[in-house]
């Protein structure tokens, strides 16, 4: 694994309304792992494969166990449909639908409230 840390965060405009800091790369190899951790403890693992990304846990067992729910939004904001994962915190979801809204923004699937 290899970190390159920006001193100084670079900003942009990833929507109108939303600005992102770009803190840095991190450079995975095959079979490693980065844990991402929030204040309150919770947990996101992302995973280096030769094949490409584990981006997460299991949906249906680990990151349910951990208090979130994962959802496939679709993005309307720029006039293209964009499609992106995003894992909510169980305690937070109105928050997140508030978002989605304001956003152009909803939810297609809960994928953790599918049957196995």
């Amino acid at each position: 694994m290899k970190m390159d840390i920006k001193e100084t965060p670079r900003e942009f405009k990833a929507t109108p309304k939303v600005t992102l800091k770009d803190c840095g790369t991190i450079f995975l190899d095959a079979d490693e792992q980065f844990t991402f951790e929030t204040e309150t403890g919770k947990r996101h693992d992302l995973t280096r494969k030769e094949w490409g990304w584990y981006l997460s846990n299991s949906v249906n067992a680990s990151l349910k166990k951990q208090g979130y729910k994962t959802a496939i939004v679709m993005s309307m904001l720029t006039g293209v449909p964009k499609i992106v994962v995003n894992l909510v915190e169980e305690d937070k979801v109105d928050e997140f639908l508030a978002y989605l809204e304001q956003n152009d923004s909803r939810v297609i699937s809960w994928l953790d409230e599918w049957a196995v």
